[in-house]
């Protein structure tokens, strides 16, 4: 009982939920953050500029946070099925994607729902939609276009900055209008 339950913890160590990278990476931002300040302080020159391996820490941290962020907002795709509503088809779509990254550890179950609305008119042949994955009472939010042409759905998880509501790192054009 003792091994499967280290088995378990390994593997959540490997493979820790998204908001635990979130979180991590910005630990290790804050702490990059107060060794700069803890040196700049203590610099008998008084000097304010950060040091050139200072720099490069933050510059790091910053594109490491940035690769995990393109990955989560990556785009996915499906065809549009004959029958069955643009609306309904997306919504089954990313609950799908959702529970796939529940199973993953990348978000918290359990999925509670799926709700798409259309954003605006169609434009060239495309329709977006702004949706919203409920899971473990945790809003989700996610974009969709219908490329009416190719009957085909993409979608993209949208992570806002932490700091405002526009995503920090850019989502996909596929996943706009």
């Amino acid at each position: 009982m003792r091994d499967s339950s280290l088995g378990r913890l390994a593997l959540a160590a490997r493979h820790p939920p998204l908001w635990a990278r979130w979180l991590l990476t910005v630990v290790a931002f804050a702490v990059l953050i107060l060794v700069a300040v803890i040196v700049v302080h203590d610099n008998s020159e008084g000097s304010s500029a950060p040091t050139r391996s200072e720099r490069e820490a933050e510059v790091e941290a910053n594109r490491e946070g940035n690769v995990v962020v393109e990955e989560d907002q990556a785009p996915h795709s499906s065809p549009l099925r004959a029958g069955v509503s643009t609306r309904v088809a997306l919504e089954l779509a990313i609950a799908t994607d959702a529970r796939g990254r529940i199973r993953r550890g990348e978000l918290t179950g359990p999925l509670q729902s799926v709700h798409c609305r259309s954003a605006g008119q169609p434009r060239a042949g495309r329709q977006a939609f702004h949706c919203t994955a409920r899971s473990a009472g945790i809003s989700y939010p996610f974009l969709g276009v219908l490329d009416e042409p190719m009957r085909e759905l993409t979608w993209c998880k949208v992570d806002p900055s932490p700091v405002g509501s526009a995503p920090e790192v850019p989502v996909s054009p596929r996943c706009r209008t």
